[in-house]
């Protein structure tokens, strides 16, 4: 009966956070990062499409655009169906990472758990809306350390498994040999009876060798490097970064739940398994996925490197998951060995959706067009009234504002394939060839 009611509430859950990703994604101007996942994704032969992720560090690794581009050569596709697209690699993220936390501590604990962090994580909420490569990064985050917690990589298909998920984490971002190296070092951290050069997966270190050739390849390649935009690094971004993926008071309220519903009846579905050699690469490898935003943060201080970005590291919001859980189930374990009833699960339920729901309704008055910056050039006589059209120069700002503005606004570019791609995208933008 509690399996079900679990199953039911994960299902009702989903249900309701992509309902309000949809509601969100109505609401949402389209913005220049998603004009530039639709230009890497629209070619109309592999050459075209092969030149495009060569022209900037946009485009590579090129997994999210190729697995696009192909998708597109039969179903022609749009900045929409994209953000559709997120949403669905969301899911799949959430998903792997309930089913990842019920193979240690039981489906009460993994439902309680999940639902908390999905209903107050910005990041998987924005990514959702967004048509971006980020949301397939949360999803291969969530891939990995799911096969990590099988560990059975003497069996073929395991191996194969291994690499393929290491392999598209890596060729999603950049940022995805980070994740991926620190999994290999849980490895070799626990594989404490087995040689140095044993303890990391074969199958890990080919993917690492694949990876950093194929790496190198596209940075030299590249006629242009971007990401060069200056990035808020101060101390209060940091504890940003991790205060909103979860506020920890709102565990306390689950915990005091579970407690004081307890019956005499034994039961281990909601404490953690005994630690195996299987489950502590996946504890260090969440402990040090979700360490790497302070990482970032600590080398954008002692170097010139500044990549603290909240959205590179979305794959730590899978590894928090499972750390709430263990959490929450060491702490369970300590004050009681007893069964949980289903009331606080339904009562948690309440909570995560609420949560959501908050979330959402700040999401929305962030994309009211009285207060989107992307709007903020065109509504309420911002440009005085003329006779003579509005020129809008170059891209990227002035993009959003030329696609839901009036007659009298022309979009100023030089570039014909530019052109030619916006043209594609809209047919409500009007181009001024400078």
């Amino acid at each position: 009966m509690k399996g079900k009611i679990t199953q039911l509430g994960v299902t009702l859950f989903l249900f309701i956070f992509v309902s309000l990703s949809f509601h969100l994604q109505t609401k949402k101007a389209p913005w220049v990062d998603e004009c530039y996942s639709y230009y890497g994704v629209w070619h109309d032969s592999f050459s075209e499409f092969y030149d495009s992720m060569l022209t900037g560090i946009n485009f590579s690794p090129p997994l999210y655009f190729l697995f696009n581009f192909c998708i597109q050569l039969v179903f022609p596709t749009s900045i929409e169906q994209l953000r559709i697209q997120s949403l669905v690699f969301i899911i799949i993220g959430i998903v792997l990472s309930f089913l990842l936390t019920r193979r240690f501590f039981g489906a009460t604990c993994a439902f309680v758990v999940t639902t908390l962090v999905a209903s107050q994580s910005n990041l998987l909420l924005s990514q959702a809306q967004e048509a971006r490569h980020y949301a397939m990064f949360f999803a291969c985050g969530a891939w990995v350390l799911y096969i990590q917690s099988l560990n059975n990589l003497t069996v073929k298909k395991y191996k194969w498994f291994t690499f393929l998920g290491h392999f598209c984490l890596c060729q999603v971002h950049y940022i995805g040999i980070i994740f991926s190296f620190l999994s290999g070092l849980a490895y070799f951290l626990t594989s404490k009876n087995t040689g140095l050069w044993k303890r990391v997966p074969i199958s890990i270190a080919l993917c690492w060798l694949v990876s950093i050739v194929s790496y190198l390849f596209y940075l030299t390649e590249q006629k242009s490097v971007l990401n060069t935009w200056p990035k808020p690094n101060g101390l209060s971004n940091l504890i940003s970064s991790y205060n909103d993926s979860i506020l920890f008071l709102t565990i306390i309220i689950p915990c005091l739940a579970f407690i004081i519903s307890s019956n005499s009846k034994g039961n281990t579905d909601t404490l953690p398994k005994e630690e195996t050699s299987c489950s502590r690469p996946v504890i260090i490898t969440s402990f040090l996925w979700f360490s790497v935003p302070f990482i970032f943060w600590l080398i954008s201080h002692i170097s010139q490197l500044n990549l603290f970005v909240d959205r590179y590291f979305i794959p730590k919001e899978s590894a928090l998951i499972f750390l709430v859980a263990y959490g929450l189930g060491c702490i369970v374990q300590k004050l009681t060995q007893k069964e949980f009833k289903s009331f606080p699960m339904l009562g948690n339920l309440a909570l995560a959706i609420t949560l959501l729901l908050i979330s959402t309704k700040r999401s929305a008055f962030g994309l009211n067009k009285d207060t989107n910056y992307h709007h903020s050039l065109i509504i309420e006589e911002t440009y005085p009234e003329s006779e003579q059209p509005i020129t809008l120069d170059e891209d990227p700002e002035y993009f959003p504002n030329a696609y839901l503005g009036k007659n009298e606004y022309l979009f100023a570019l030089e570039n014909d394939r530019l052109i030619e791609v916006y043209q594609r995208f809209s047919s409500k933008i009007q181009f001024l060839k400078k």
